[in-house]
This record gives structure tokens, C-alpha cells and sequence, in this order.
């Protein structure tokens, strides 16, 4: 899929992006709380005026344990400088980018060098 802008709201980028349709297909995925109202599993939020009860506090920590790893690999996507700032390249070669970095992300945790 094409990138989409950074402001632009991570439900919107659900919805009009192949990845719901990816999402679907494998059977859910987990998102945080940006991705309520999609078929993503989300920590519930606490109602106004109210309080989480202990069970809806217990599955919030559960969501939260399983993100975390990935939530690790982006934000070391995101300290990388060339996927910090705007793309400097011609547009049409960012997914060869993006696609090497993560393959050397990935190398680089399998051999020990991170």
C-alpha cells in the first residue's frame, strides 16, 4: 500500500488501507486504543464519569503485554533516521527502503549486532 500521511488517524488508515481486508483474513489482530471501532481486539476505555472494572483492568494489561514487543520494533523503525524524517528519495522507491530496513532490522537481531 502507499504510505499515508502522518497526521493521518490510525482508524482512517485501517479502514481505507488493504490491511483490514489482511486483518480479516488471518483471522483479528490486536491495535491500541486509535483502532477501537475496527475489527481489532482494543483495551476498553474507561467510561466518563466511571471507572474500569477490575476484569476490563486485567484485560487492558493483557493487550498491553502482547503490543509491547511490536511496539518495540517500531520504535526502533522510528529512531532510525531516514524513517524519523521525511523521505528524501523520489517517492516511488520508499517500500524498497522501508523493505530493506526492516530486512536489516531483522538480520541485525538475528546475528547478535543489535
Amino acid at each position: 500500500a502507499v504510505p499515508l500521511p502522518g497526521k493521518t488517524h490510525d482508524k482512517k488508515a485501517f479502514d481505507e488501507t488493504p490491511i483490514a481486508e489482511v486483518v480479516r483474513n488471518s483471522g483479528g489482530g490486536i491495535g491500541d486504543k486509535g483502532y477501537q471501532g475496527t475489527s481489532l481486539v482494543t483495551p476498553r476505555k474507561k467510561p466518563k464519569g466511571g471507572e474500569l472494572s477490575k476484569r476490563d483492568k486485567e484485560s487492558n494489561a493483557e493487550i498491553s503485554a502482547l503490543r509491547a514487543a511490536i511496539e518495540r520494533v517500531v520504535s526502533h523503525f522510528k529512531n532510525w533516521r531516514i524513517l524519523h524524517t521525511d523521505y528524501r528519495r523520489p517517492y516511488s522507491t520508499y517500500r524498497d527502503a522501508y523493505d530493506a530496513t526492516r530486512g536489516l532490522f531483522f538480520f541485525s537481531i538475528a546475528w547478535g549486532f543489535e
